[in-house]
């Protein structure tokens, strides 16, 4: 009996040792503070957000710079840029986070290396801002009065931020939880479309959805001549506009300063009229009581419009004058009056005449001597063929030619903007735009 009592007191005792073991093991677990939020977590919903590195895009900006020769241009060097960043402890080699609502409000998050050096970075700032302390959830946060600009730091992030909300967007960042994001972050930062650019814009605002767009990605690309923006969009539904293989346009004149062109598919897209595009196409319509309906029974997916150059035409006006009796009378007289050069062409089908007579029934369209206008235009050539109508200021038709391109051309304050789509796919479609900085230096100013 003794020995089955002892036997008993081992046995617990050992069962207390591992129990002992169990506890000092998991203890660590049982009460390890929670981990910390990273960067991302700490990030605020918002209409607009992207990411952007500092570093790689001074090194892609620096020979656009330098070949423009942009002025303090060498402030804007990578190896200059890191060294200040370093010395306020600003980590700009890794990627720093922005969110705006588009408007009147914007905010960006950038990661922090060593928040002690911080402070000398305010006091650099102070030589040419003034710069006042606020406390907001017992933690104080520097403000510039002249720009609106909060600025709140903690030991590995640095938010900047101007608008109306700062409280509840420092509480979403201050507050954050480790892996608790906003569901756009997660959207764009799984996104694998313009993963490896340096800087991108993602949005999914509630304007798109009435053209069927669900969201929308924006990347900035530079060389040593010109800044091009590429775009990627993702529809609600597939696509029901297609790339045609080509298509009728006008050859390319050295005169114009907007063109346009497209070659498209439309054979489903018309057929769907609870399209969100088609619906937002008629809804403007409606507003000049245009025939949208019967437009695109009417054409076939080709437009050409190129605008250039400047005409003379014959227009017709009234003036006042006076018979013997000093009676006033209207006289009719023709004057030449200076035109834009403006051509426009569509390709149709057999429901072409049933849309031009409701153009005219509805006067949109009206006829003037021999030449026409579309509403307020000025005089217009007017020529219909079986498969296409042209409309043109210019004294003779612009030359016909096939292209493959849906494209354009914007002529801004002297600059080229060239725009156009590169790719559909079933909800996916991609597009570009580019220009040239060398005017936009020789001003000093983009608008």
């Amino acid at each position: 009996m003794k020995s089955e009592g002892a036997g008993h007191k081992t046995i617990l005792i050992i069962l207390l040792c591992i129990a002992l073991a169990l506890f000092l093991y998991i203890r660590p677990q049982l009460f390890a503070p929670e981990p910390p939020p990273v960067l991302q977590d700490r990030l605020p919903h918002a209409e607009l957000i992207g990411r952007f590195n500092i570093l790689e895009s001074a090194k892609e900006a620096q020979s656009l710079m330098f070949k423009n020769k942009i002025p303090l241009r060498e402030y804007f060097t990578s190896d200059f840029l890191l060294s200040q960043a370093k010395g306020m402890g600003i980590d700009i080699q890794s990627n720093g986070y922005f969110f705006s609502n588009g408007m009147d409000e914007w905010g960006t998050i950038v990661p922090v290396i060593d928040s002690s050096r911080i402070v000398s970075g305010f006091n650099r700032l102070e030589q040419y801002f003034k710069i006042k302390d606020t406390v907001v959830f017992s933690r104080v946060v520097k403000k510039i009065e002249q720009f609106g600009l909060y600025i709140f730091y903690d030991k590995d992030y640095l938010l900047i931020y101007q608008g109306k909300n700062f409280r509840k967007r420092m509480a979403r960042v201050y507050f954050a939880l480790k892996d608790q994001r906003e569901e756009i972050w997660v959207n764009f930062l799984k996104h694998k479309t313009f993963s490896d650019e340096k800087n991108v814009l993602y949005t999914n605002a509630k304007e798109l959805q009435q053209f069927g767009i669900k969201y929308a990605l924006f990347a900035y690309d530079s060389d040593s001549m010109n800044v091009k923006l590429k775009t990627y969009i993702h529809s609600i539904k597939p696509f029901t506009l297609k790339p045609k293989s080509s298509g009728i346009s006008f050859k390319n004149t050295v005169v114009a300063t907007k063109a346009l062109e497209l070659h498209l598919d439309i054979s489903e897209f018309r057929k769907d009229k609870n399209n969100p595009l088609y619906k937002w196409i008629v809804k403007k319509g409606q507003k000049i009581g245009f025939p949208t309906h019967l437009f695109f029974e009417a054409w076939e997916g080709d437009i050409a419009l190129q605008e250039g150059g400047t005409y003379f035409v014959n227009e017709e006006v009234v003036e006042m004058t006076y018979d013997d009796e000093f009676n006033p009378i209207e006289k009719r007289v023709k004057v030449k009056v200076p035109v834009p050069g403006y051509s426009i062409m569509l390709s149709v089908n057999k429901n072409s005449k049933k849309f031009v007579n409701a153009l005219f029934a509805k006067g949109i369209v009206t006829k003037q001597g021999k030449n026409f206008r579309f509403l307020f235009s000025p005089p217009l050539n007017l020529n219909m063929t079986k498969n296409s109508i042209q409309a043109y200021t210019t004294p003779f038709p612009p030359k016909i030619t096939t292209s493959s391109q849906s494209k354009g051309l914007w002529k801004y304050k002297g600059t080229d903007v060239h725009f156009q789509i590169d790719s559909f796919k079933v909800n996916e479609a991609f597009g570009s735009l580019e220009f040239k900085v060398e005017n936009i230096v020789k001003r000093g100013k983009i608008f």
